[in-house]
């Protein structure tokens, strides 16, 4: 699917499976139904230049690596009902800037936002009990980050562990 430019889904689909966009390194834009509730693992891995998505009302949980390695990804609108986001959801985004976490997300998976080297701003919401491995590893130009969820050992895990040296704010 290298030559696939845009997608248009219909309105009935409720899933999208593993892979089924995975490595369409042309694919620029996707207009994802209502009706969608799950994206499987993968599902545009690897769509090096798909630069935004808005991802529908409905969905509550997103797989595995959905987004991984999508380079040129800058933007993603998250729904308000998301409850969950897999391992390596965004890995290896690296042009996008800044996620705003809906405040029913209660697990980030681990290295959800690993390699994302131009996020600057993340706000963690007050649910978030769960927060897993590596989640912002590699993200070197964090500088922000609103963490209204508890986590009070955040700030100095992620300068040491993570490598986020230039994280001023909280």
């Amino acid at each position: 699917c290298s030559s696939l430019t845009s997608v248009a889904l219909p309105d009935r689909l409720t899933q999208l499976g593993d892979g089924v966009f995975g490595g369409c390194s042309s694919l620029t834009s996707v207009a994802l139904p209502d009706g969608l509730t799950q994206l499987g693992f993968g599902v545009f891995g690897y769509c090096s230049s798909l630069t935004s998505v808005v991802l529908p009302d409905g969905v509550t949980q997103l797989g595995d690596a959905v987004f991984v390695d999508c380079s040129s990804l800058t933007s993603v609108s998250l729904p308000d009902g998301l409850t969950q986001m897999g391992d390596g959801v965004f890995y290896g985004c690296s042009s996008l800037t800044s996620v705003a976490l809906p405040d029913g997300l209660t697990q980030l998976g681990d290295c959800v936002f690993d390699g994302c080297s131009s996020l600057t701003s993340v706000s963690l919401p007050d649910g978030l009990t769960q927060l897993g491995n590596d989640v912002f590893s590699e993200c070197s130009s964090l500088t922000s980050l609103a963490n209204s969820a508890g986590f009070s050992d955040v700030v100095p895990y992620l300068r040491d562990r993570y490598k986020c040296v230039t994280l001023r704010k909280l």
